[in-house]
């Protein structure tokens, strides 16, 4: 586990080191404090964070892979990633710390809209519901936790970022439109199968102030799957 660590540390640096992440970083703040400002401003406005936290979910459908293109695409491009795995350190330790130092960049990304809580907490006379709100923060980890693993599969299928962050964005809205399956009505096992692998529906729940376990397993059974399928790919190469 050690090994992880010292991946997961040597990425986050990479990340707070990078001129990309600030921007990405700076672009969320902004576009997400224009959305804070509208809402509140809104006659309809309610003293809860759920509805901007769906909307900040949705803009992680892009912001993810871009994030995660770079995390397996340019240590293959480079060829540090032969160094990595000529080191004491198994694929799966690689693939593991990559992930968790991008998902610890992403998480602190995630918390500077805490500020939009206080703010909001601020100006309600009765307090905000934690509980929704609570539940809200969960699905917006556990949307970052998988789509941050979708983006190092696609990461570590080539060498190009730009390929990568293409097929990320891809894979991600394919897999977040499929729930639209539902509202086509169809009995078929295999239309409700194919619609239960959509994104979408099980984020929405935590939105609605919702915890299903169904829900979590899947994010956590989609985060691991992916994973172990990057971790997979990287083991391939051994035997070239």
């Amino acid at each position: 586990m050690s090994n992880v660590i010292t991946v997961a540390r040597r990425e986050l640096g990479v990340f707070f080191s990078s001129t990309l992440f600030w921007v990405i970083a700076t672009a969320f703040m902004l576009f997400g404090g224009l959305l804070f400002t509208l809402y509140i401003q809104s006659p309809q406005a309610q003293a809860t964070m759920m509805p901007l936290l769906s909307l900040y979910g949705t803009v992680l459908l892009f912001v993810t892979p871009l994030m995660a293109m770079r995390l397996l695409a340019e240590e293959q491009r480079s060829g540090t990633l032969e160094l990595l795995m000529t080191s004491p350190v198994q694929d799966w330790q690689v693939v593991m710390g990559k992930w968790l130092g991008a998902f610890a960049a992403l998480l602190s990304l995630m918390a500077l809209t805490l500020s939009h809580v206080f703010v909001m907490s601020r100006l309600s006379e009765k307090g905000l519901d934690l509980g929704p709100m609570l539940s809200s923060y969960l699905g917006l980890a556990l949307l970052c936790a998988a789509l941050l693993a979708l983006g190092v599969l696609t990461s570590s299928v080539t060498e190009s970022q730009v390929v990568a962050g293409f097929l990320g964005v891809m894979l991600v809205l394919v897999l977040w439109f499929l729930s639209i399956l539902n509202q086509i009505g169809s009995e078929a096992a295999w239309v409700k199968g194919v619609a239960y692998m959509g994104l979408s529906d099980h984020y929405m729940h935590f939105g609605d102030g919702l915890i299903d376990t169904r829900d979590v397993i899947y994010f956590l059974t989609l985060t691991f799957g992916c994973l172990f399928l990057a971790t997979r790919i990287l083991e391939t190469r051994r035997w070239r």
